[in-house]
């Protein structure tokens, strides 16, 4: 039995909602050694699963079992960090397989009082306490499997996607800590205030990926600065806001020329399946930022061009088609 809230899946007990690869977990995992005292500090993907609900509705209830609710509902354990196993395990809570905690919910459909917690929801895993030791993933409901794919597949990149507030554990000194996302594009001035639209975005909570760090073209996070700086160029000369959509595909294709050829698209014209990784875990980080739940009206939620002062929301255009 499947039942709805806002349009989207509820999770209970009885459903098959997922959190998938929830990424990265960092655990210290043997061996230790007298260079790596504590273990060596290595990204998992964390999984949890509707099946292990804990502390959910005690009347109201779908199938027969609890649902999950908002500030008391978790998932008993969470996958995937088992390795992570010397004595501080999780890096930030000192805990490997903790509990998986939902951090977002219906504000309006609400069981015994608390909201409910639904797909595309976010969560957090691998808690003792609050924080957990993973950034915030989305709940997915059971047909949505290509996220445990894309750990491995960025991986063997070496890419590992970070909150941009855990880049020194991630980068070295050589290396830049790079939203996937241009910054620019969802703020006004660099750590200042969010543009109207995503209000609730945050510099440090955005996803990122490690580049080389230099500004000179041939280098990893030059070829993506450049190509940013022709994209603005040529957004900036349309006199309009570029759409989220719009933003994420520049953005993604200047990853692209970032790490060339490594993410070249294939010789049959398809394009390399970490770009699909990165595509959507940028959509799990900011389409939620946006009001409502129409998937089609995110993708055209207006954004920021870099270089163009203070956003603001211009007057959308409707195509009427009279065929």
């Amino acid at each position: 039995m499947t039942v709805f809230a806002n349009g989207l899946e509820i999770s209970s007990k009885k459903q098959g909602c997922k959190v998938i690869a929830a990424f990265p977990d960092t655990c210290f995992t043997p061996p230790q050694t007298p260079a790596t005292p504590p273990g060596v500090p290595i990204p998992y993907p964390d999984f949890g699963k509707d099946s292990d609900l804990t502390s959910g509705t005690g009347t109201v209830k779908i199938g027969g079992e609890p649902v999950s609710q908002e500030n008391s509902s978790k998932y008993s354990k969470c996958s995937g960090d088992e390795a992570g196993s010397a004595p501080k395990k999780g890096i930030i809570t000192s805990k490997n397989t903790g509990a998986v905690y939902a951090q977002k919910w219906s504000m309006d459909v609400k069981f015994e009082g608390k909201g409910v917690v639904r797909f595309s929801d976010m969560a957090t895993s691998n808690h003792s306490s609050n924080p957990g030791d993973s950034p915030p993933m989305v709940v997915t409901g059971g047909a949505n499997l290509s996220m445990a794919e894309c750990a491995k597949i960025l991986l063997e990149l070496g890419m590992v996607v970070h909150p941009y507030n855990q880049a020194s554990k991630h980068c070295s000194s050589s290396q830049q800590s790079d939203h996937i996302l241009q910054n620019a594009c969802f703020q006004n001035s660099r750590g200042g205030q969010a543009i109207s639209t995503m209000p609730d975005y945050k510099i440090g909570r955005a996803p990122c990926v490690c580049l080389d760090d230099k500004t000179t073209r041939g280098t990893e996070h030059g070829e993506k600065t450049a190509a940013q700086n022709a994209w603005t160029s040529t957004q900036k000369a349309t006199g309009k806001n570029p759409t989220y959509a719009e933003v994420r595909e520049a953005n993604l294709d200047a990853m692209k020329k970032a790490k060339a050829p490594a993410m070249d698209d294939g010789p049959d014209g398809k394009e390399h399946p970490a770009i699909g990784c990165l595509r959507m875990i940028c959509d799990q980080h900011y389409k939620p930022l946006v009001a409502g739940d129409d998937d089609s009206a995110k993708e055209q939620t207006q954004c920021r061009c870099p270089r163009t002062g203070k956003f603001k929301q211009q007057a959308s255009s409707t195509t009427v088609d009279l065929k």
